[in-house]
């Protein structure tokens, strides 16, 4: 441990996704390579890649899973269906918040977690904390919420529907998610009333995280008139440590350039993307690799048109180190990982953050950017070969790769977590933690 430095108890309150959960568990790692204790907190189904990683992990939520008998929605083309399938999301996202508000609080107690790391999406995390009076920081592995995701014409048509009803499930699920109002603001102010706390909305000013961290680079972000004392650009969280094998056919490169195509890991991802982007490289130059991101079923693309290699989960790390061109859906994960070995993009944002992800991009020429809803083999081409051909993208990619090597974003975390626990450690009147 660093003679200098107390250790704590950080409780990690995640979210189960790859993309949110792979930056969380690299900030931890270098936690506990400082000498501070790590626990997640979080659904079963994410134990054995927290416990791999080397970090504690305790399952809480798993009650608030949907009801015996509650599925889904059918994904048919209707209105009925539509509405049906939202109420669905904002009804589970509701049974899942009661259940972390339940569980959380006497798991964190018994286990002697004194500090909080809450992901940003993680709603629950500042009552949590509130309720145990434990200091806390907000975490955003993306652009953060409050920077907001809309306000992109170029990329208004990124959801996959030409529905007019798509448009309204995506800004009511936003608004009540990330934007806290709605059934899920209604559902955690009716906890905090039982509890004796105030409403949500009052919560920054009452009990405040100590600071907001995001891997977001500030190289990256757009300009800013002004931020919050207490919020910290940083840059990527990385350690350098591998990942969990992946078996993949190496001795199937040929030695054209490699094109390197993952649309991320939830369900967003569309399988007719891939099949165009597949369209698209038939005619090239290049070997297309495909990670389908565990969504599909690879034999389900043995037809793709040029015999791409396609992998139902591929070693992204490596293949990024060796592909020329990275065609991604513009999450953070993926875009950071491309940034930091230099390489240019095409990006097809999907969902959420990446419209917001890819305007960046665009704006700073590391990406041509497609919207989805005005694709086609024939656009993806012409990006893929311009950015190929045009030594701009190439440049601007291996100049952003010198800055984020330089900035060593989880060490910069870690350090301002540190520095924050022992001004609050100092002004709460004593050095000792909380147990």
């Amino acid at each position: 441990m660093f003679a200098d430095r107390q250790s704590w108890h950080f409780g990690v309150l995640p979210f189960t996704g790859t993309g949110q959960l792979n930056p969380l568990i690299l900030l931890s790692q270098h936690l506990r390579d400082r000498g501070h204790k790590v626990t997640f907190f979080e659904k079963p189904r994410i134990e054995d890649r927290v416990r791999q990683a080397g970090l504690d992990f305790v399952a809480v939520g798993n009650s608030g899973s949907t009801s015996k008998g509650e599925n889904p929605p059918v994904d048919v083309p209707t209105l009925h269906s539509q509405i049906a399938a939202l109420r669905f999301d904002l009804r589970r996202i509701r049974q899942d918040l009661e259940t972390y508000l339940r569980e959380t609080p006497p798991a964190l107690r018994q286990t002697g977690v004194n500090v909080l790391l809450v992901n940003e999406i993680a709603l629950t995390g500042p009552t949590i904390a509130e309720i145990l009076h434990v200091p806390y920081f907000i975490i955003s592995t993306s652009v953060p919420h409050t920077f907001g995701w809309g306000g992109y014409p170029w990329f208004a048509g990124y959801k996959y529907s030409t529905s007019w009803f798509s448009g309204v499930q995506t800004a009511l699920l936003e608004v009540s998610a990330l934007r806290m109002r709605g059934p899920i603001r209604h559902a955690l102010d009716e906890y905090r009333r039982q509890v004796g706390l105030r409403p949500i909305r009052q919560a920054k000013r009452l009990f405040p995280e100590l600071a907001h961290i995001t891997q977001l680079p500030k190289c990256l972000d757009l300009p800013r008139a002004s931020l919050p004392l207490n919020f910290h650009y940083t840059g990527p969280f990385t350690n350098g440590s591998a990942r969990p094998h992946v078996d993949f056919p190496w001795d199937r490169l040929d030695g054209r350039p490699m094109i390197y195509a993952s649309l991320g890991t939830t369900r967003m991802a569309q399988a007719h993307v891939l099949r165009l982007i597949a369209e698209a490289c038939q005619d090239l130059a290049v070997q297309l690799v495909i990670s389908l991101g565990g969504q599909f079923d690879s034999k389900t693309f043995a037809d793709l048109p040029g015999n791409p290699v396609v992998a139902r989960y591929a070693p992204q790390l490596d293949l990024l180190k060796v592909a020329a061109v990275v065609i991604t859906h513009g999450g953070q994960n993926t875009v950071l990982e491309a940034l930091l070995d230099g390489k240019p993009m095409v990006a097809i944002p999907l969902a959420h953050d990446q419209p917001a992800v890819s305007a960046r991009l665009a704006r700073l020429g590391l990406a041509q950017v497609l919207p989805v809803m005005h694709l086609s083999a024939k656009r993806i081409r012409a990006a893929i070969t311009l950015v190929l051909n045009d030594p701009g993208y190439r440049e601007a990619a291996q100049s952003m790769q010198a800055k984020l090597h330089s900035i060593n974003g989880a060490c910069r975390a870690v350090e301002i977590m540190e520095d924050a626990l022992e001004k609050h450690a100092v002004g709460a009147g004593t050095g000792e933690l909380r147990t």
